[in-house]
């Protein structure tokens, strides 16, 4: 099972890789807690014990993964289901892939893309901009949008300044996005 509090790990098999960038995919607009719950649900219903998820999803037609999403609860299923679909049969090596790769796979985007490679892959310089981080430059005093920018040029910008910031307090970037995580989760707990 996915565990979002401790998400980071580099050595993962291959059906946690897979049950890795499929949490990604489903956690879009989320609670992460809830998906990894239902996500875990899911596969238990329907992967063989053992199995990798995607042997077992490739055999689901659309409509058929399509209403299991929207069964389990995980909203937005006709979008994440058209993903996951593409993803399981794309043949996409998550050991090596780039971003770039990740990004082709419907609703998998920048945000996605950088999450999985980030908390999979050693000496990753990438960062996922989500709403926390995106605070955490505000308050900083960055003049930088309350959410995840929507061009490649102004999300790239971005993530630029988050790497130096990193490299600046003697971080990994992913320890440094972990960081800024744990702090603004507390904060948004403590309201």
């Amino acid at each position: 099972m996915v565990d979002p509090i401790n998400f980071t790990n580099f050595n993962r098999t291959d059906i946690e890789l897979e049950e890795t960038i499929l949490f990604g995919l489903l956690v879009a607009n989320k609670n992460a807690l809830t998906t990894a719950r239902l996500l875990d649900q899911f596969l238990k219903s329907y992967v063989p014990f053992g199995e990798n998820p995607f042997q077992s999803l490739k055999l689901m037609d659309l409509s058929f993964l399509t209403d299991r999403l929207k069964q389990f609860g995980f909203g937005c299923y006709n979008n994440k289901a058209k993903g996951i679909h593409q993803l399981v049969r794309s043949g996409i090596n998550l050991r090596s892939c780039t971003t770039d790769d990740l990004e082709a796979i419907h609703g998998i985007g920048r945000k996605t893309s950088r999450l999985f490679i980030l908390h999979t892959r050693p000496n990753a310089r990438c960062i996922p901009l989500d709403t926390h981080i995106l605070h955490y430059l505000r308050d900083l005093g960055y003049s930088v949008p309350k959410s995840t920018p929507a061009s490649k040029k102004n999300y790239e910008i971005v993530e630029r300044l988050c790497i130096q910031l990193a490299r600046e307090d003697n971080k990994a970037c992913v320890d440094w996005d972990l960081d800024v995580w744990r702090v603004y989760r507390e904060k948004a707990a403590s309201c």
